[in-house]
């Protein structure tokens, strides 16, 4: 018999391949949506996750799965969103294309943490009646429709009141405000001709990147970024996230230059492992060994996810509806469970809220993308021909 001899291109031995299409990154945002849904039930239960969570006991108290997902969840939307803007005809198709993916969704989910969850979180207090009364009563308005329209978390008045993480309606939103921002940072730098001019991405993820080392060494303290200003509700966190985003735009726009190597896939997770037991260096080197790890499960042939969202994408909905549904349970079932219970209890609801979002609210906005951008066209059109008819004629 003849031996086969496969000859392998440059192209097979990159990270990212050109095909970038086949990918599992719609499974690894479920695995990830459902990792903070567990993280978040030990928060729930325990009222903190220092000294209680698995992660955060692994990384001596650095991070927490939770934590960790995020950060995957920011370089993923980094890589796929400067991926959309490059391939969105207008500004227009390209916003449009953002708004209706992360806008109905979360304003549905923000009217019923605030009118359903929390409502029966007051209900069912002590004295049932004045408390739900209290409860709407004690509302903002002004500022729980800026909180609406801004993607902020929900402040309200007493709910949840027998959990150790009492008033808080749905802690999971305030990430969503950071990921819109950095949707709109996008379009501003492709206006210095960041497509053209990869290294301005790979400055801006260096500035969030030495922003982040300053802070985990303590050059920057905590207290020199508020904690809370009139736009974001942890604004200390805008160098880590922003990072990771812009690790993950990096990757995309250097991606026929970065190479697939089982010696750095190594590396990269004995560093990390090594950054978790020994000091305090996990952000340090994540940004890095993180996203390089990620893109090569991501694309990795032996693993292939391809279809997994094919019934549906519910990763969003699971991270919206998370952390209400466990404060839910951990309100009527605390006493009878442990945070591990807490995840298997809630989860299917959480599952059936995601499913719902996603079939009643999600898919339907998205299918609109086609139509208003069709509509543009066409009134761009009309615009131009409306003009080229007012014009003088010149003789």
């Amino acid at each position: 018999m003849k031996k086969k001899f496969y000859l392998y291109s440059s192209e097979n031995k990159l990270l990212i391949p050109t095909e970038l299409s086949k990918n599992n990154f719609d499974f690894l945002r479920f695995f990830l949506a459902v990792i903070v849904i567990y993280s978040h039930c030990f928060m729930i239960y325990y009222g903190v996750n220092e000294g209680t969570e698995p992660a955060f006991l692994f990384t001596h108290n650095q991070a927490d799965l939770g934590d960790i997902a995020v950060c995957f969840f920011f370089i993923i939307s980094g890589f796929l969103v400067v991926k959309s803007f490059e391939n969105s005809g207008t500004m227009y198709e390209y916003l449009v294309k953002r708004i209706l993916r992360i806008c109905p969704g979360f304003f549905v989910a923000f009217i019923i943490s605030v009118f359903v969850f929390g409502a029966i979180g007051a209900l069912f207090s002590s004295h049932i009646i004045e408390h739900l009364k209290y409860y709407f009563e004690s509302f903002n308005i002004k500022r729980l429709t800026l909180q609406f329209f801004t993607l902020e978390v929900p402040s309200g008045p007493k709910t949840f009141s027998g959990d150790p993480l009492p008033n808080l309606i749905n802690q999971s939103f305030w990430t969503i405000q950071m990921e819109f921002t950095c949707y709109l940072i996008v379009p501003l730098l492709a206006f210095a001709a960041m497509l053209k001019r990869k290294w301005l991405a790979l400055a801006f993820f260096l500035v969030f990147y030495n922003l982040l080392v300053l802070q985990m060494v303590n050059i920057i303290p905590p207290t020199f970024i508020k904690q809370r200003n009139w736009i974001f509700l942890y604004p200390s966190e805008i160098p880590r996230l922003f990072a990771f985003f812009f690790a993950g735009a990096c990757f995309y726009l250097f991606r026929d230059y970065i190479k697939f190597s089982k010696l750095l896939i190594l590396l990269s997770i004995v560093v990390t492992v090594f950054a978790c037991l020994w000091g305090q260096a996990f952000y340090i080197v994540f940004p890095l060994t993180g996203t390089y790890l990620l893109f090569g499960f991501a694309y990795n042939p032996r693993i292939r996810f391809y279809d997994f969202a094919k019934r549906g994408d519910f990763s969003y909905g699971l991270y919206l509806y998370g952390w209400p549904v466990g404060q839910l349970i951990m309100y009527f079932f605390g006493k009878h469970i442990d945070a591990n219970r807490l995840f298997f209890i809630s989860f299917p609801i959480v599952f059936l809220s995601a499913y719902l979002s996603w079939h009643m609210v999600e898919s339907p906005f998205l299918k609109m993308k086609r139509f208003i951008k069709e509509s543009f066209h066409i009134n761009l059109i009309f615009w131009h021909h409306t003009n080229d008819r007012q014009k003088p004629k010149i003789s």
